[in-house]
């Protein structure tokens, strides 16, 4: 029996662990630079603050592997990047791509659509200093660059609204996705469990 439960207890952990190193959240902020006249909600304004995440498979294969510049991956559903704006939200969950450029000007994009295809939300980071990047491999976190641009295309039944930012310098958050976070506290606790379990198990043939 204890045996039994040693055993579950370790594939609980290991899946745990692999699922909080796969799922990564990325939440930026930053501020409308600029708004059309005739933008559809009337109440989003320069200066106005964005705040934002998106979410990725962290161990994702590089479609274009024969490329060392130019790293290239692709996630659907439920990956994806959302947005909130003056009150407004705004979710790109369909289909999302993380594009890294590795050259003399480093460049980093990350562009979602929603499954309507009525939204896209874009993140376009360039460094022309060729720093911000050392190889294609994919970025767990946002990069340092001078130029951090944001975009946002809403196609709605009155007309297209279109709002560009400025994504803030300092360094985005990355946190485990809530449901690897639940994973790896049962994963956890199993261990323990577990240890305990095989205490009990040498007490007793003592």
């Amino acid at each position: 029996m204890a045996r039994f439960a040693r055993a579950i207890g370790v594939a609980f952990l290991l899946l745990a662990i692999g699922s909080a190193h796969a799922a990564t959240l990325v939440d930026f902020t930053g501020s409308v630079s600029q708004v059309p006249i005739d933008e559809l909600f009337g109440d989003i304004h320069f200066g106005d603050t964005i705040q934002g995440s998106f979410s990725f498979d962290g161990t994702a294969a590089d479609l274009l592997p024969a490329d060392p510049a130019t790293g290239v991956y692709s996630f659907n559903s439920p990956f994806g990047m959302t947005v909130t704006i003056a009150g407004h939200s705004f979710d790109a969950t369909g289909s999302l791509i993380i594009a890294v450029v590795n050259g003399f000007i480093d460049q980093y994009t990350v562009l979602a659509n929603s499954a309507a295809g009525d939204l896209t939300l874009e993140l376009f980071f360039q460094d022309n200093s060729g720093t911000a990047l050392s190889d294609d491999h994919l970025p767990l976190s946002l990069p340092t660059a001078t130029q951090r641009d944001f975009h946002l295309d809403l196609l709605g039944s009155d007309g297209e609204t279109q709002i560009d930012g400025q994504i803030d310098g300092r360094a985005a958050q990355v946190v485990p996705e809530p449901g690897s976070a639940v994973l790896m506290l049962g994963g956890l606790i199993a261990a323990a469990l577990v240890g305990k379990t095989s205490a009990r198990s040498t007490v007793a043939k003592i």
